[in-house]
């Protein structure tokens, strides 16, 4: 590999472009990383707000984002798409406006070098400990587009969805048979990955549109898709599947968070965060804890 690596950043962003700016400055130490940013549809106001420089692009598509739903997959798939039409990259890195690198980029990219893997991801082979039949059931069933969304702690609807669930997973229900010719891995749906891998994944999604109808109608499948992929286009190239380079809390902290959604970071993770190794974190919001932002800001050299 090159000596200087190129490295391009995707980040589906929404919100809060001051903080969003501070992660770009992070990413922009490096002089060899590329970002590329696609801007929900809902939230375009925010363009004008999002640091300029000729190496942040922002995707001139933008799709209406919804939790849990297929278009987390299509904005997903488009971005690496809108990237590697760019220039050449060694790497790509999806991220959220709601993360923040907590050690230098240098050290990111000399970790890069050293461990060279086809993707760094965290997965496990289904079916595993997710509810609905070992996770089967998110892509097997067809989640009405009233269940693909975020949804209160209390809402009925999320008690109807749980229920539906749950009626896969004792076989009240069965759903569609899921093709066989296909390994299915469930994990987190960030991660980063080498440009041979990148280029498998559009592909894959290209050319296996069998794999790919099993997605539209899926809750929460990009959890599924892209390291289902990775696995089976990874041939003899490595895959570390146990670290995929971020740290995300979901302990019980006394946080009252959204469903599916990890603890925001504050203060008190800040011992976690530095013992854990990792390279970015999510998320942060510097509305409920500015310190911690400014903390990992001062620390990659971002601000003084």
């Amino acid at each position: 590999m090159k000596n200087k690596i190129n490295i391009a950043f995707l980040l589906v962003v929404h919100n809060n472009p001051e903080q969003l700016n501070l992660f770009l400055k992070q990413i922009l130490m490096y002089p060899n990383s590329y970002i590329y940013i696609h801007v929900d549809a809902k939230y375009l106001n925010i363009i004008p707000k999002i640091l300029k420089d000729e190496r942040v692009m922002i995707a001139p598509k933008h799709f209406d984002i919804q939790w849990g739903d297929y278009t987390q997959i299509q904005v997903n798939n488009y971005l690496i798409q809108f990237a590697s039409l760019q220039r050449y990259h060694d790497y790509y890195s999806l991220h959220s406006g709601a993360d923040l690198l907590i050690r230098p980029m240098r050290e990111l990219i000399d970790y890069l070098k050293d461990t060279n893997q086809y993707a760094y991801c965290e997965c496990t082979e289904l079916p595993s400990h997710w509810q609905y039949g070992g996770g089967f059931g998110r892509i097997a069933l067809k989640w009405p587009q009233c269940f693909r969304r975020r949804l209160g702690r209390n809402s009925l609807m999320r008690y109807l969805r749980s229920i539906y669930g749950k009626l896969y997973g004792i076989g009240v229900i069965r759903g569609k048979k899921l093709p066989e010719q296909y390994l299915y891995f469930g994990g987190a749906d960030w991660f980063t990955m080498r440009n041979d891998c990148a280029e498998n994944v559009l592909k894959f999604a290209k050319k296996e549109s069998e794999f790919e109808s099993l997605f539209i109608d899926s809750l929460s499948g990009a959890e599924i898709y892209y390291v289902s992929i990775f696995e089976m286009t990874k041939g003899k190239c490595a895959i570390d599947d146990k670290n995929m380079l971020r740290y995300i809390d979901w302990k019980e902290r006394g946080q009252v968070l959204s469903v599916g959604s990890p603890n925001t970071c504050t203060m008190e993770f800040v011992e976690d965060l530095e013992r854990s190794g990792a390279f970015f974190a999510r998320k942060f919001d510097m509305n409920v804890d500015s310190e911690i932002v400014e903390y990992f800001c001062k620390k990659t050299g971002v601000l003084s």
